[in-house]
């Protein structure tokens, strides 16, 4: 029988050595994986030896979580975290075999919020009333269900306006800057999307091709600042809480009229599938479950269908 005599280190330096063998994610993701590691783990399950740590202190942890109201998305990745983490230490004979399926993070209904018929009305009227680059950037999102990096990372080069239609090819965000001669906290990239699903080519209604064209610029400029720099997704935001104030609409987040467009695609008849590619899901599926919530007055609709195909029988 072999015995393995594990070397002594506190979870917190296995967590640092794990994240530094990370060599192929994005640095987004390395930032968020290092900003989680140091908000959960500077604690006792942190400092605790792992050699020494039980299924019963990570269920704990757990648990922890869910009495404080973490969101589910947090506890998704720290699971992850976590998971990764024991598995790297394993093989790396640093502790014994952490078995984590006792473990479930179980989703909660999310609440998403739509633009109503009424208040898309208003907004669209508003928008194509004197328009700039920027309005017409947010009436495509209103019809393409595009990202908020998604639509600021489009260059005229990504919209074909032969095929009336645009590529998503990259996002823009804002980072932690880590360059220490740069004295900004944060900076811009332009990254690659999300997911090889999120990279996709989506149909551009007539009324919107003759509008872009107006303003197009140069191949390789960014649509929204119409030059080679960067357009700030913080910028656009601005402009677009701004436009909801101005018109007396509810104040609600710009991704609403990503949920707005799924929503709309489905009381108009689209299919889940072609609704799915279009938003860059990986899974009908997801479309379902996180972007399409019939509306009251789809709900109300279905239910007249009903009485009128009963009473035709």
């Amino acid at each position: 029988m072999k015995f393995f005599i594990f070397k002594r280190y506190k979870y917190k330096e296995v967590l640092g050595m794990w994240l530094n063998s990370k060599n192929n994610i994005k640095i987004q993701s390395y930032q968020k994986y290092e900003n989680l590691i140091n908000s959960f783990f500077n604690n006792d399950l942190g400092n605790t030896f792992i050699k020494k740590i039980t299924n019963q202190n990570i269920e704990n942890f757990f648990s922890n979580l869910i009495n404080k109201n973490t969101a589910i998305s947090t506890q998704k990745t720290l699971f992850y975290i976590v998971k990764s983490s024991f598995e790297y230490a394993h093989k790396k004979k640093m502790c014994s075999y952490m078995n984590l399926e006792k473990i479930k993070i179980k989703n909660k209904p999310k609440t998403i919020h739509i633009l109503s018929r009424e208040e898309q009305n208003i907004l669209e009227n508003h928008l194509k009333e004197n328009i700039n680059i920027r309005k017409a950037c947010l009436l495509l999102c209103l019809y393409t269900g595009l990202r908020i990096g998604e639509v600021c990372g489009l260059k005229w080069d990504d919209i074909h306006f032969e095929t009336k239609s645009l590529e998503v090819k990259r996002t823009i965000e804002r980072i932690k800057n880590n360059d220490k001669e740069i004295k900004a906290k944060t900076i811009l990239i332009a990254s690659t999307p999300k997911s090889d699903t999120s990279k996709r080519i989506i149909p551009i209604p007539d009324f919107l091709i003759e509008i872009l064209k107006k303003f197009k610029g140069e191949n390789n400029n960014y649509i929204l600042s119409n030059s080679e720099k960067l357009y700030d997704p913080r910028q656009f935001e601005s402009f677009y809480e701004r436009i909801l104030k101005k018109n007396n609409i509810r104040h609600i987040h710009f991704h609403t009229l990503r949920h707005t467009f799924a929503t709309r695609s489905i009381e108009s008849k689209m299919d889940i599938k072609t609704l799915s590619e279009i938003l860059g899901h990986s899974s009908i599926e997801i479309t379902l479950k996180l972007y399409v919530h019939p509306s009251y007055e789809l709900k109300k609709d279905s239910i007249e269908n009903l009485v009128q195909f009963m009473t035709t029988l």
